[in-house]
């Protein structure tokens, strides 16, 4: 059996096992001075230079993308500053030119009024309302924001060019932001007609039923096509013959009107004749 050690001062006690980091030679190799924890020159170099080819190639694309966006938001904006000038046969707007018979000089005549003082209406001052119609410059067309003239301008801050390239029709430069070029956006891609065609069918109350009218019924019958001629208030007569009648003016609403002296009776309508020499018809019922 062993014996206990004396340990200082003669007392004895048990030694306990010595404190100290487990440390080896092999454990410290990591940390020699010929070991390296970063990158070296070079390889910083090699990244660097991938980088600068990706964003090489990058930039060019985001432009391209950029570009496709602003082209589609320049074809949006001048598919809906065309429905303000010619009307949207959809909704059943007239646009500038159901109020004013003709088509805008400049984009710039869409919220600006440029005649003063406006021509006089047989019933008042432009603009007035008759037989629920509009006449004369009821803008502005377009709400602009703070910017009135922002909506004369494509997405790339290009001025359009209206009238071009011929009347109705206007373009945009483009990502180029030159004029007449191949990228140039051009709206609408047809030539605009704003004419159109209203064939009026009478049907006249005969006592028990409305019948289609003939001359001989009432031989004194008048008839109006009322339209906008630059703003002001014109009428086309009834052609001569018999029904039906047709009358050719501008796209827009248009009241017509006709009366009978013998037998006395009278019908009104209200109709959106659209252009593009499109033809509507109209049952015209008097009473």
């Amino acid at each position: 059996m062993s014996r206990p050690l004396a340990g200082r001062g003669g007392s004895s006690s048990r030694l306990s096992p010595r404190l100290s980091p487990r440390f080896t030679r092999g454990s410290l190799r990591g940390f020699t001075r010929g070991s390296s924890l970063g990158f070296t020159l070079i390889e910083v170099i090699v990244v660097i230079a991938v980088l600068s080819i990706l964003a090489s190639m990058a930039v060019p694309l985001a432009a391209k993308v950029i570009d496709q966006s602003r082209t589609e938001a320049t074809r949006k904006q001048m598919e809906e500053i065309h429905k303000l000038i010619v009307g949207d046969p959809a909704l059943g707007t007239a646009g500038y030119v159901g109020d004013m018979g003709r088509l805008p000089q400049g984009l710039a005549q869409l919220n600006n009024r440029i005649a003063l003082p406006w021509p006089a209406q047989p019933n008042g001052s432009s603009p007035v309302v008759f037989r629920g119609v509009k006449l004369g410059w009821w803008g502005p067309y377009i709400n602009s924001g703070f910017n009135l003239q922002a909506y004369q301008n494509d997405a790339w801050g290009t001025p359009y060019a209206y009238g071009n390239p011929v009347a109705g029709q206007f373009r945009a430069a483009g990502p180029d932001r030159t004029m007449n070029t191949a990228d140039d956006i051009i709206y609408p891609p047809s030539q605009v007609v704003i004419n159109g065609s209203l064939v009026v069918h009478p049907y006249l109350w005969n006592g028990t039923a409305y019948a289609p009218y003939q001359p001989a019924d009432c031989p004194g019958m008048t008839m109006s096509f009322y339209y906008s001629s630059n703003g002001t208030q014109a009428s086309d007569p009834k052609p001569a013959g018999p029904p039906p009648y047709t009358f050719i003016r501008h796209s827009g609403l248009h009241a017509v009107e006709a009366t009978c002296t013998a037998p006395a009776a009278t019908g009104r309508a209200v109709v959106l004749v659209p252009g593009n020499n499109q033809v509507t018809s109209l049952n015209l019922y008097l009473r």
